[in-house]
C-alpha cells in the first residue's frame, strides 16, 4: 500500500515538475539598441547611453530600435501569455505618447543609421504616455508573437516612435545607471 502511495506522489511530482517547466517566465537577451536622427542620416548612435525618439508634427525625426534575442525552442505563439517591454525614460524633453511597433529581425547596433531605412510595422502594437522620467511597460504581447510566426529562430526588434511633438529619452543597453531595456515573457501550458 506504501508503494502505491509514493508512486502516485512520484507520479503527481513529475507532472507538476513538467507543468512548471511548460509554464514561466522568461527575459530574452537584449542583443542590441539604437536610434536613428533623420538630421544626421548617415550618422551611428549605437554606444549612446540615451536612446532618442522625437517627431515633430507628428512626423518622427528620431526613432529606436531594441533588438531580443528569440529563446528558441521555449514557446510557440499561442503559449504566449504576456509580454512587456520595460524601458526607463531618463530625459523627457517633451511629454507625449510614444508607439510600439514590430521589426521583423535583428540589426546591428554599431552601423544602423536613418539611411538604413529598415522601416517597421505602420501599425502599432502599444502605446504609452511618457509624462515624466521613471519606468514604463509596453504590452509587447503581440510582437513577441510575431516574432515568432515571422522565424522562430531569428532576433527580432521593437521600434519605439515618438507621436505629435514627443521628444523623450530612454536608457540604453550603455546606461551608467543600468536602467537597461527589458523584455519579460510569460508562457502559459501548451
Amino acid at each position: 500500500m506504501r508503494s502505491i502511495f509514493r508512486l502516485t506522489c512520484a507520479l503527481a511530482c513529475a507532472v507538476l515538475l513538467v507543468g512548471v517547466a511548460l509554464a514561466g517566465t522568461f527575459t530574452p537577451k537584449l542583443l542590441g539598441d539604437s536610434y536613428i536622427d533623420a538630421d544626421a542620416e548617415d550618422d551611428n548612435f549605437g554606444t549612446e547611453d540615451i536612446l532618442w525618439v522625437s517627431s515633430e508634427d507628428d512626423e518622427p525625426t528620431m526613432v529606436t530600435y531594441i533588438s531580443f534575442e528569440q529563446i528558441v525552442g521555449k514557446y510557440s505563439p499561442d503559449e504566449v501569455e504576456s509580454a512587456t517591454l520595460n524601458v526607463y525614460a531618463k530625459e523627457v524633453e517633451n511629454p507625449g505618447e510614444v508607439e510600439l511597433h514590430f521589426y521583423y529581425e535583428g540589426f546591428f547596433e554599431d552601423t544602423l543609421s536613418w539611411s538604413d531605412e529598415l522601416g517597421y510595422d505602420e501599425e502599432a502594437d502599444g502605446v504609452i504616455d511618457v509624462e515624466e522620467e521613471g519606468w514604463y511597460g509596453f504590452d509587447a504581447t503581440e510582437i513577441v508573437k510575431k516574432s515568432i510566426v515571422e522565424c522562430e529562430t531569428c532576433p527580432f526588434s521593437l521600434v519605439l516612435v515618438a507621436k505629435g511633438d514627443a521628444s523623450v529619452g530612454f536608457s540604453s543597453n550603455d546606461d551608467a545607471d543600468e536602467n537597461f531595456p527589458e523584455m519579460k515573457i510569460t508562457t502559459i501550458d501548451g
